[in-house]
């Protein structure tokens, strides 16, 4: 990945997990052709010592980062030293630009590579989705017409930590109109009987992101709600369909986008249809109308249409999907069909 000459820079969290397991907020990586390095303070020493097994610990006590990154670099012939652009701050680009050798902009360089999964993520992968997935299954289990939006969201949060999850990366419920705000976080809004309420939750495990939107009917709910919950979940469905290596993400968007505009409810669908899912809750690839990006085995991404109503409520259903060698693979389950909640 590197020549000789070259240094790599990573100041990325997420970068910096992937590369060495180092999971502290602080800290530097150098990685080179011949060594890799972890630059750290006092406070991070024992962590660094069991998690990054592979790098050699450089504690910043006497002299700061800088002079450090100099040093390490003029030891290994370091010329040119690739920086995360999209993460380096302004003032510290200042000061790495009075450093002796050329600074070179790393074109998400990791970022492209964590698009393929290697199969120890895959299996993290699919534990995190089935954490959050069991977890919402087993809040629905609890629910009762009495609770409001906070109630259940503090449901699934808690089944989710039961199951296994490190973190709660975010939760969305958003119940009757509120139903028509994509990101509509828990309220005290009670749930009532004929609205519709979209549940879009995301847990951590081991570092890895899950994703997975369910929308459900509380009770009986009009022709309208019922008829863009099928809409949408045809869609959802269709979008799935496309999955597999060498397909462009643009292209399933169009044509998912397509479908709903067709079923005369174009307007109301305002997001792209999904997005990778991995160290990072939204990652590469992303699949909307504007970018393309040619699936490949090992990649893990969402399909995730909607239809959002104002004054009305809405519908989002969202699978998280591994691309496998000849289609895909589900890593969220939970049945899709029309479902009534609420009832004794």
């Amino acid at each position: 990945m590197l020549k000789e000459n070259q240094g790599l820079l990573v100041i990325k969290k997420e970068n910096k997990f992937y590369l060495s397991n180092f999971t502290g907020s602080g800290g530097y990586l150098l990685v080179t052709s011949k060594k890799k390095y972890i630059l750290i303070e006092g406070k991070y020493e024992k962590q660094a010592q069991e998690q990054c097994k592979e790098f050699s610990i450089v504690v910043l006590r006497d002299k700061n980062f800088l002079e450090c990154l100099r040093e390490i670099c003029k030891k290994n012939d370091i010329e040119e030293l690739i920086f995360e652009e999209d993460t380096v701050v302004y003032s510290l680009y200042k000061e790495l630009e009075k450093l002796p050798f050329k600074l070179v902009e790393s074109g998400n360089l990791l970022e492209n590579q964590r698009v393929i999964k290697k199969y120890n993520e895959i299996e993290i992968l699919k534990k995190s989705c089935d954490i959050a997935q069991k977890a919402i299954e087993r809040a629905l289990d609890e629910f009762t017409i009495d609770m409001n939006e906070k109630d259940l969201a503090d449901s699934i949060e808690r089944n989710a930590k039961k199951l296994g999850a490190e973190k709660i990366d975010f939760i969305i419920v958003a119940s009757g109109k509120r139903g028509a705000l994509p990101h509509g976080r828990p309220t005290d809004k009670k749930i009532e009987l004929g609205e519709l309420v979209t549940i879009d939750f995301g847990s951590i495990y081991k570092g890895y992101h899950s994703d997975i939107t369910r929308t459900y009917a509380v009770g009986k709910v009009s022709l309208k709600l019922k008829e863009i919950y099928d809409i949408v979940k045809e869609a959802q469905q269709l979008g799935v369909s496309m999955i597999k290596p060498e397909m462009d993400t643009k292209e399933i968007d169009r044509v998912v986008r397509e479908y709903i505009k067709n079923a005369g409810y174009g307007e109301y669908f305002v997001h792209g249809l999904g997005h990778g899912v991995g160290i990072e809750g939204h990652e590469k690839p992303f699949l909307n109308e504007y970018e393309n990006n040619i699936l490949k085995a090992g990649m893990v991404l969402t399909i995730e249409p909607g239809i959002y109503i104002p004054e009305l409520g809405g519908v989002r259903i969202e699978d998280t999907v591994l691309v496998t060698n000849n289609g895909y693979e589900l890593l969220t389950t939970i049945p899709k069909e029309f479902k009534e909640i609420g009832l004794c």
